[in-house]
């Protein structure tokens, strides 16, 4: 008998269990989709009204035509109710002039005509107002100036709009959005650009009855005498650092090869690579170039000159090298190259135009070395003491060199940011010592 008992209870406490269990998960997702349903709502009071589209009344533009309705109802209601006796039909009133239900200050004191409107034309319909169709020109009229200032696009004429509703994902409203904003853009590009052509572009001329219209010939792709860039292949087994490396030459190789485009007075971005060959597309051509100014007689190429300079020398950077002395000898080349073009620039040569070949300083052909201005000739009557170098100048101002302090190795980064500002401070002392003094600072070594 109590086996018996068992075997009927058990089950029965089994499906209790279930039932208990499929009710308290009903109800917990009854409440997931309310709380869900109450987020929503409110995020939609929150981003549903734009008071300045709505001249100022509390209507969801993203609603649907029925509610906007309603709440513009109610917003009338509410002007209506708040406004004295007779201020609401200034037309009537002496002075005023009258009013059209289209009129942007009509609508300003009237929703429920702005809703209506809105309902058909959009919100940015109501504050656009009424926009004449474009008509066609007559044949053979000139095409009329497109007048020049703001545009204004209304959604749903002037461009497609993909509507927004509450049922969407929010993955489908953000491609929405997206869509309808590449649309406004499109379409004001193509206003723009009417505006600025001042109007439709002229179109061709009709073919003649019984003739056939003349095809254009085909122009054929020109061949361009320039060698195209060689550019080093990326490929999977790469390092990072080869590919990084293959990038910077492949960058500067297209670099150079574009300079050499330019030169020749062609566009890069008219230029194709076919069969390793540089070719124009059809249609495409050089640039004239400037015609050349008649010569008397023919320039005779000149060889480079030698000048009387030596060559900086600059120390190599090797692999093995440390990351400090690799740093150390690129500010020492730095320093060598500034001081070799601060004397070329000293003799009158152009640094840019210098060449170093088998170690000595050339002047490439053609380039000559500015000739030093003459020297006045001397004119003395009588004679007069020469002046006081700079150096002698600061002596006799008795002005006492700046006290350095010495900067070691051995020193520690605050002790050394310490030195470098208390040597600055001294050297702008005494700077200012020789201003004072009429003495030029430059000069004083």
């Amino acid at each position: 008998m109590s086996t018996s008992l068992i075997f009927v209870i058990a089950p029965v406490i089994i499906l209790l269990v279930i039932l208990v269990g499929g009710l308290l998960a009903w109800i917990t997702a009854g409440f997931d989709s309310q709380v869900k349903k109450n987020q929503t709502e409110i995020q939609k009071e929150d981003t549903g009204y734009n008071l300045s589209q709505t001249y100022g009344y509390r209507i969801q533009v993203t609603a649907d035509a029925e509610e906007q309705i309603q709440e513009a109802r109610l917003a009338a209601a509410q002007l209506a109710a708040a406004t004295p006796r007779g201020a609401n039909a200034p037309s009537f009133q002496s002075g005023k002039p009258f009013q059209t239900a289209g009129d942007q200050d009509a609508l300003q004191h009237d929703p429920l005509t702005a809703a209506k409107i809105a309902e058909f034309h959009g919100w940015d319909g109501v504050h656009t107002g009424f926009i004449a169709a474009p008509t066609a020109p007559a044949v053979g009229a000139a095409p009329t100036a497109v007048p020049a200032g703001p545009i204004k696009l209304v959604p749903g004429k002037d461009y497609p709009v993909i509507e927004i509703t509450d049922d969407m994902s929010p993955d489908e409203k953000r491609k929405a959005r997206i869509a309808n904003s590449k649309a406004k853009s499109a379409a004001m590009k193509k206003a723009k650009a009417a505006q600025q052509a001042g109007g439709a572009a002229p179109a061709a001329a009709p073919p003649v009855a019984g003739q056939p219209a003349p095809a254009a010939a085909p122009v054929a792709a020109a061949p361009v005498d320039i060698e195209p860039p060689q550019l080093i292949e990326m490929t999977d087994d790469m390092t990072p650092d080869e590919k990084r490396k293959a990038r910077i030459a492949n960058s500067k190789a297209k670099s150079a090869f574009n300079k050499q485009l330019k030169a020749a007075g062609i566009d890069p971005k008219t230029v194709e690579i076919k069969d390793g060959k540089v070719v124009l597309p059809a249609g495409a051509a050089p640039a004239p170039a400037a015609p050349a100014a008649v010569a008397p007689q023919a320039a005779v190429p000149a060889a480079p000159a030698a000048v009387d300079i030596e060559p900086p020398e600059l120390i190599e950077l090797t692999d093995d090298m440390a990351p400090d002395e690799k740093r150390k000898a690129r500010i020492a080349n730095s320093k060598a190259k500034s001081a070799f073009n601060k004397q070329l620039k000293a003799a009158g040569i152009d640094p840019k135009t210098v060449e170093i070949v088998d170690g000595k300083v050339v002047v490439a052909g053609g380039a000559v070395p500015a000739a030093a201005p003459a020297a006045p000739a001397p004119v003395a009557e009588t004679a007069v003491p020469a002046p006081a170098t700079p150096d002698q100048s600061a002596a006799l101002a008795d002005i006492p060199k700046p006290e350095l302090v010495e900067i070691t190795d051995d020193m520690s980064p605050d002790e050394k940011r310490q030195a470098r500002i208390a040597n600055s401070k001294a050297k702008s002392a005494y700077n200012k010592a020789l201003k004072a003094a009429g003495i030029d600072p430059k000069s004083v070594k």
